[in-house]
């Protein structure tokens, strides 16, 4: 096997210790003996029905995928599709240095379909699709009040992220395939439909959050939350930590705190959004123990 150049283990061990300090930085500057208190008041019933939004942006997500799908004459049931897209959850959330969620999802789509690329091409279609309409959203983002600097850290983070070398190496593979899904892109109708379903998906995952917010005593409506999300969505781009780990959880808790929650309600909604995704994500862990194979092949795509 090929050894990997030093700079790849370095720039790995970076993305792991990044996180890991601004984990910690945070945790230092919290009062234990005031947030021990905030996650108690959160019940079991906020946190099942934020899971269950958070599962129902999944499931769109699948419908989206099968409609782009159906556009090339490719039938696979949604509920394999779902189970799909929660596997690859689970990978993105699990397997970060190893084997991407993405990865997963393209190995096990084209299994038994003759028109692999085509099958290919439509993860990498929904993963843009998904993209474009989180920029709808932004809007959401003028009801946080001090908009501005925090959507250039996400323009930047977005333009930074084009040009790390695994990007690069990733989009010169979407290119290959590509050709083979154009009619998703040059039909305005496919577009529509597409940018619909994104929309709807990455507003049951707000509404997940803005449940989160609520339980805990944050005085914050829907559409700040959506704003705080959305931000934080971007600033977790930045490639400089394993899966957003840290960036998201230190963007959500300042954005927070700007609206009026204490630093403790912060950390507190932070910890437990990325709890709740976590906890879904497993479900897709569990369908994975049945096929396992799904990972050697993705290891194959790398």
């Amino acid at each position: 096997m090929e050894q990997k150049p030093a700079p790849n283990k370095w720039w790995i061990l970076l993305r792991w210790l990044v996180p890991l300090g601004l984990i910690g930085f945070l945790l230092s500057q919290i009062q234990w003996d005031e947030i021990l208190p905030l996650l108690s008041r959160v019940s079991w019933t906020s946190l099942l029905a934020s899971a269950l939004a958070f599962l129902l942006s999944q499931f769109i997500i699948a419908v989206r995928w099968q409609y782009l799908l159906r556009l090339q004459d490719i039938r696979i049931p949604l509920t394999r599709l779902t189970w799909l897209v929660l596997v690859g959850a689970f990978a993105s959330n699990f397997l970060p240095t190893t084997v991407g969620g993405d990865v997963v999802k393209m190995a096990a789509v084209v299994q038994g379909q003759p028109k692999r690329a085509v099958a290919v091409a439509s993860v990498a279609a929904d993963r843009l699709f998904n993209l474009a309409a989180m920029f709808f959203w932004l809007p959401s983002a003028l009801t946080l009040g001090w908009w501005s600097p925090l959507l250039e850290t996400g323009a930047a983070s977005s333009s930074a992220l084009t040009r790390m070398p695994f990007v690069e190496k990733t989009w010169s593979r979407v290119k290959r395939v590509f050709e083979a899904g154009r009619a998703w892109f040059t039909s305005p109708r496919t577009v529509m439909v597409a940018l619909i379903w994104s929309w709807l998906s990455i507003g049951a995952s707000f509404v997940s959050f803005w449940i989160v917010t609520t339980a805990l005593g944050i005085s914050v409506t829907f559409w700040q939350a959506a704003g705080v999300a959305v931000i934080s969505y971007f600033a977790a781009l930045l490639p400089i930590s394993v899966n957003g780990l840290g960036l998201m959880e230190g963007s959500v808790t300042a954005l927070l705190v700007t609206q009026g929650a204490s630093l403790e309600q912060g950390v507190a909604a932070a910890v437990l959004i990325r709890f709740v995704t976590l906890a879904v994500s497993l479900l897709g862990g569990v369908r994975l123990l049945w096929h396992r194979e799904l990972l050697a092949d993705a290891r194959r795509e790398l």
